[in-house]
């Protein structure tokens, strides 16, 4: 079937996530031989009711849990995250933690992810100054809100390529390689985490735009993929927020080559 480049939009019958391949290319990618056994003892429709085993949480979560766990993409990476805290960190918890700070973060130091709520209201949408963009049907630059469970969601990943010391996590070759990207996704680690793109041939499913893709797939809503580790800020003055959209609607064409990997995930 015909795939819009910029968003996917919702049709009677269909389309559906591709739930075969992305367990096929997940596991391939994040599980050794020896983790795959460890990861096999957690069952996907065991993960939600299995939290409290490898994740320290306030009950201020329990929703936005739920909210992860309710996605086949949400619950993998917790059955990743647990497969390699028991093999690589003794079985030790991570955190989720609501703290006053000025972002949304995974700290190493920590082993936590730490949240302001402060930035989300009670149904968990954001509603602090800074949010995300998209590129809509029109081709422009406009907000694309936050939610609380997506932002734990990308930390959480965050958490999982520390432990897995894959290398982005530290290092940044974009910054060396491609100004555009670099400017506009800011390092290798945010643009995996993001896209899913590891800049190499293989393509991680575990990822923000497959997170949304299987939920709008899910609930009939048309999918915008994130676009850009850089966001709305409306502290910004208009022309300032002018510019960065135009400099950045102009890298466009530069991304639409590298965070079209969702597609195959769409039957």
């Amino acid at each position: 079937m015909a795939r819009n480049p910029l968003f996917l939009e919702p049709i009677a019958g269909g389309p559906v996530f591709n739930e075969a391949k992305f367990f096929r290319d997940a596991e391939a990618l994040h599980l050794s031989f020896q983790e795959t056994l460890v990861y096999s003892q957690t069952q996907d429709s065991e993960v939600r009711g299995r939290a409290n085993d490898y994740v320290c949480y306030e009950p201020e979560f329990e929703n936005a849990l739920d909210e992860i766990c309710s996605n086949v993409v949400g619950r993998t990476l917790f059955r990743f995250l647990v497969t390699k805290a028991n093999m690589r960190r003794g079985g030790k918890k991570i955190s989720l933690i609501a703290y006053d700070g000025n972002v949304n973060q995974y700290s190493l130091k920590d082993y936590a992810v730490k949240i302001n709520l402060k930035m989300f209201d009670g149904e968990g949408n954001g509603i602090n100054a800074r949010q995300y963009y998209y590129v809509d049907g029109n081709g422009e630059i406009v907000p694309k809100p936050k939610t609380l469970a997506g932002t734990i969601f990308h930390e959480f990943n965050h958490a999982l390529h520390d432990i897995e010391r894959t290398g982005e996590i530290e290092g940044n070759r974009l910054a060396g390689t491609n100004e555009i990207l670099a400017y506009t996704w800011g390092n290798d680690e945010e643009l995996r985490t993001i896209t899913g793109c590891t800049l190499g041939p293989k393509y991680d499913p575990v990822c923000d735009h497959c997170y949304e893709l299987c939920i709008c797939l899910d609930r009939g809503r048309t999918f915008y993929p994130r676009y850009s580790h850089e966001g709305h800020d409306s502290a910004s003055g208009d022309r300032e927020e002018t510019d960065k959209r135009r400099k950045l609607l102009a890298h466009f064409s530069e991304s639409q080559k590298i965070m079209g990997g969702w597609r195959d995930y769409v039957l």
